[in-house]
């Protein structure tokens, strides 16, 4: 990730591996255990047709155990630890990226790696964690700023003291807030800035921490004025603060900032929300179930046991069952044609073509549980504030793939204009971006809609009622493909159509919707990517981007 030179928390990874475990409830005391016992010198080899040996090393070198279960299930049973361990295999790329549907594995980095999908049209996901994962999690709408406000300048940590006497901010002098007291080591926020009382034209820019970019939140065009508009931040760290927000305009105004989200690695790290601990886990019922029918599980052999449950006689149940593997896949759960997700029990784990379930038990409803991946669902992340277009100079044009030919001299862009701007080195594949887009020197009343795929919706975006406006709105989009009249094919590109009115249009980006935070490549230069990590780290990130790629996402403005 970028930004070395700042001091932001959330690209240090030995902190939010800490952050992330503080912050979830997982039990992570029973890997040493394991190690140790998995470990025990001199075991003897399970060779095909051996039966396992609880609390030994048992290799079935290349043979495969199957277990023709029908609706049952193998149940491992540990009421004081872990059930199971799959163990992170070293060179477990590329093999199980060519695994059938269903195989699960734990990779170099720790993280659950799932095959979805039928079989033939396999995806390769990861499922979301606490560790890099993002969650938008709603609060009440909170005022963290009001500089009119004695009392609503109290989160000012840093530039109070630049302030006018009435409590406006000053031209180039940054003020911070601290969100401390509202969510730790948050990611980004979500919500509302206003200005007022402003004494002429300027703008104002909203970031984490660190040097201001060259990015505007809100503009506005004479003194006089009451103007909004959406907010979505990175949140930054400076000094002993870990989640701040730095503001900062071009000419005098009074700032009113409202708090109406927060993106976390897990909720319980947001305060304003009551978050905290998680409800404690429904204790599991001692009493083990009986194995049927009786016969012992035999290594490298189809074996049909009816329901069998491993239970752990250790002291404190510290025992757990290890599947190791480190050359490819540790567990294989396969979905058979009459396997039914209305038939798994409470913590049963299936696959099906959407990608891993925990059963639930009920009787109403979905009876499971789908785990988020990295093949059935997108997450939200922040990045630094970043002009894609400003098309009043040639720089700010440089990522436009069509357009550029209808933008007069004054930098505006032609009433009735397509302009496509790419997203390359900023995410690659993503599914689409949070910012903010800035119309100014409008000719007339207009609108401009801005998107990603299909054709030109019935919708806009950011709308002006007459000449000589300056004007800024917060904009959502999904992210689309473009073929160029050339045949050259662009992904990760925006679509803005201009109509009624000509107007120099500005872009900027501050989140990317995504499968994996690997594809916000911002914050990874290439250089960076190519160098560091191991090749299984690069298998993956190759995996991860290719399967978000898809050939028909063409922005189209016809009918």
């Amino acid at each position: 990730m970028t930004r070395a030179s700042q001091p932001d928390h959330d690209h240090d990874p030995v902190r939010r591996r800490l952050l992330r475990r503080a912050a979830t409830v997982a039990v992570t005391t029973a890997g040493a255990g394991v190690a140790a016992t998995v470990g025990l010198p001199g075991t003897a080899r399970a060779a095909p047709g051996d039966h396992l040996t609880m609390g030994t090393t048992n290799d079935a070198g290349p043979a495969t155990t199957t277990l023709s279960l029908g609706y049952a299930g193998l149940t491992l049973r540990n009421s004081a630890g872990a059930p199971l361990r799959l163990v992170p295999g070293e060179k477990v790329y590329p093999q199980v990226l060519d695994s059938a549907s269903g195989t699960v594995a734990v990779d170099p980095s720790g993280d659950l790696f799932v095959q979805a999908g039928p079989s033939g049209n396999e995806v390769n996901s990861w499922v979301w964690t606490s560790e890099w994962a993002t969650t938008s999690v709603p609060v009440r709408p909170t005022r963290v700023l009001d500089s009119r406000d004695p009392d609503l300048r109290r989160t000012i940590v840093s530039g109070a003291s630049t302030l006018d006497p009435t409590g406006r901010l000053t031209p180039g002098n940054p003020i911070v807030l601290s969100l401390d007291h509202l969510v730790r080591d948050g990611y980004a926020l979500k919500g509302n800035v206003t200005v007022v009382g402003m004494t002429g034209p300027g703008f104002l820019t909203a970031w984490g921490s660190g040097t201001r970019p060259t990015a505007s939140t809100v503009n506005w065009s004479a003194a006089g004025q009451i103007l909004s508009n959406f907010l979505f931040a990175e949140l930054g760290a400076v000094g002993g603060y870990r989640s701040v927000l730095t503001v900062q305009v071009s000419a005098p105004t009074h700032v009113i900032v409202d708090l109406t989200s927060l993106l976390v690695g897990h909720p319980s790290q947001v305060v304003a929300a009551g978050g905290g601990a998680a409800p404690a886990a429904t204790p599991v019922d001692p009493a083990p179930a009986a194995a049927a029918p009786g016969e012992p599980i035999v290594i490298g052999l189809p074996n049909s046991p009816g329901v069998t449950t491993v239970t752990s006689a250790a002291p404190d149940g510290a025992a757990t069952l290890a599947l190791r593997n480190a050359t490819g896949a540790t567990l294989e759960l396969t979905r058979g044609d009459s396997h039914q997700l209305s038939a798994i029990d409470v913590g049963a784990i299936a696959v099906d073509p959407g990608g891993l379930y925990v059963g639930n038990g009920s009787s109403v409803g979905y009876p499971a549980h789908a785990a988020f991946s990295t093949a059935n669902a997108t997450m939200l992340v922040p990045v630094p504030p970043t002009r894609i277009l400003d098309t009043r100079s040639a720089a700010g044009r440089a990522r436009l793939l069509e357009g550029a030919g209808r933008i007069d001299a004054r930098g505006r862009v032609l009433a009735e204009t397509l302009l496509i701007v790419h997203l390359r080195d900023i995410v690659e594949y993503g599914d689409g971006m949070l910012g903010n887009i800035t119309v100014a020197d409008t000719t007339q009343g207009g609108f401009a809609t801005v998107w990603g795929t299909g054709s030109l919706p019935t919708a806009s975006t950011i709308n002006w009622a007459a000449a000589g406006q300056l004007l800024s709105n917060g904009v959502i989009t999904q992210l689309g493909g473009y073929e160029t009249v050339g045949g050259d094919y662009h992904p990760d590109v925006v679509g803005i159509y201009l109509q009624k009115s000509a107007a120099a249009v500005i872009l900027d980006v501050t989140g990317l919707l995504v499968h994996h935070p690997e594809s916000a490549v911002i914050k990874t230069p290439t250089s960076a990517r190519t160098a560091a990590g191991s090749d299984g780290r690069r298998a993956r990130a190759r995996a991860i981007r290719q399967a978000a790629e898809r050939g028909d996402r063409a922005v189209r403005a016809d009918a």
